[in-house]
């Protein structure tokens, strides 16, 4: 129903949950994955669009160094690995856009940047020159220098500040699951899908579940925080599931999601 309009925003924020950009078992980066999600990324650009991503995968592609994975890693681990694997996933954005012909820039932050204002508005200051050229914004938590009092705690929320920050009309939300369902689909196979929420009460807030691995941080929960933050700022947010081709295209045409429209 409200699917077409993706096609006529001004300004997309996408973000990329970790296990579709990195393969914890492996931690390699999903490299056909990306190319698939980064051809949407350049069909949006041809068209006029500007398209900010807000990418988590660090800490995984990073973790492979532990072999503790399935058990967690301890905060000093953790900056370690994200030190590690930033490099390596900010390397294969910028190879997969540059065999497009597109640039991109990196942009690391914290909590810090998002609550005091002039750092906020040097933040948008920063990905409106980006986009002027022509580049890919790339944005990540800072997690090698983040502490509890300067965690922003996921990406969810971080997409969300991103997108209110720049007046994205929509934030997408890829994920492994195809939105909001009644209950966690993962549990219950005859969960069904919530297509729509103009209101977040509280028996929406009671569908929410928790994050399936270690290396992620979100799950439904920060989603609806998410939801809040967009459509108190009158922009309209999206979850969807990332792992099938060409994602965007996908809801574009209709597939399965959830769709939070403004206020």
């Amino acid at each position: 129903m409200f699917a077409g309009k993706l096609d006529s925003a001004r300004c997309l924020v996408v973000k990329i949950g970790s296990a579709l950009i990195a393969d914890v078992d492996t931690g390699e980066v999903r490299s056909p994955w990306l190319e698939n999600f980064i051809e949407d990324v350049v069909r949006c650009f041809a068209r006029g669009q500007q398209v900010i991503i807000v990418t988590s995968g660090a800490v995984a592609l990073g973790s492979r160094n532990y072999n503790r994975r399935d058990k967690g890693l301890r905060t000093e681990e953790k900056q370690t690995a994200a030190a590690i694997g930033q490099v390596r996933l900010m390397r294969a954005y910028e190879q997969a856009l540059k065999r497009h012909g597109l640039g991109m820039g990196q942009v690391l932050l914290t909590n810090e940047d998002i609550e005091d204002q002039h750092r906020r508005l040097n933040v948008r200051s920063t990905l409106q020159q980006l986009l002027k050229i022509g580049a890919v914004p790339v944005v990540n938590e800072n997690d090698t220098t983040a502490t509890a009092e300067t965690c922003l705690g996921d990406n969810d929320r971080l997409a969300a500040w991103i997108a209110e920050l720049v007046s994205a009309e929509f934030l997408i939300l890829l994920c492994n699951v195809d939105g909001l369902s009644t209950e966690d689909p993962h549990v219950n196979p005859l969960a069904r899908l919530v297509t729509e929420v103009r209101c977040i009460t509280p028996e929406i807030d009671a569908m929410a579940g928790h994050p399936v691995t270690h290396y992620s941080t979100g799950g439904m929960v920060t989603k609806l925080a998410a939801a809040r933050i967009v459509m108190d700022a009158g922009s309209t947010m999206v979850i969807a599931r990332g792992n099938k081709p060409h994602p965007l295209a996908a809801i574009e045409n209709g597939g399965p999601s959830t769709w939070f429209l403004p206020r």
